[in-house]
């Protein structure tokens, strides 16, 4: 008998989040009340209803050290599954002022799965203004290899813009020119 161990078995069991995402059929938003976002988080996550919260991760520097946190990309926002829980549940949470059912799920989900891939590659994605319109591309080379957005470019950054045309929401990532190309 030898004392080696076998590698670990991965835990297939396990969804990465874009698998949660993308078996949500029907989206629609929850607006909540100020900074309350992750309270009904929470209360789709104790009803076993899929949600969404996309989060970013911001950095702020003082004089003692470095604070990192994380903070709701689009303030007073949550995303869930329609057909997981009825409209009039939701304000069981007690946090929410409004839901807000898209015409287009489908293009609501396309929107989220973008967001939701940008944040795995890169957490530091922030909120951005939604005006203006940049040039669509497909981002061929680096870490985002795969998405889709709109280049802009702002003073001296090149920027990848994702909308979520639903709010009229929009996010934005710094980015090498070189690594897109016209869609």
């Amino acid at each position: 008998m030898s004392n080696v161990e076998a590698p670990p078995v991965p835990n297939l069991a396990v969804d990465t989040e874009l698998e949660r995402l993308r078996r949500v059929r029907r989206w629609a938003v929850v607006w909540t009340k100020p900074r309350c976002e992750r309270c009904v988080q929470e209360f789709f996550e104790r009803a076993d209803v899929p949600c969404f919260l996309p989060l970013s991760s911001r950095r702020k520097s003082f004089p003692s050290g470095v604070k990192v946190w994380t903070a709701p990309l689009f303030s007073s926002y949550v995303f869930f599954d329609q057909d997981a829980m009825e409209r009039h549940r939701v304000f069981e949470s007690r946090k929410a002022v409004e839901v807000l059912a898209p015409d287009d799920s489908a293009a609501l989900s396309a929107d989220l799965l973008r967001i939701a891939a940008a944040l795995e590659r890169d957490p530091s994605l922030r909120a951005s203004r939604f005006s203006g319109v940049g040039r669509r591309v497909q981002v061929n080379r680096g870490p985002l290899k795969g998405l889709c957005g709109e280049f802009v470019r702002s003073g001296a950054e090149s920027l990848l813009i994702l909308r979520v045309d639903f709010l009229g929401k929009a996010a934005e990532l710094a980015i090498d020119e070189a690594c897109v190309d016209p869609e």
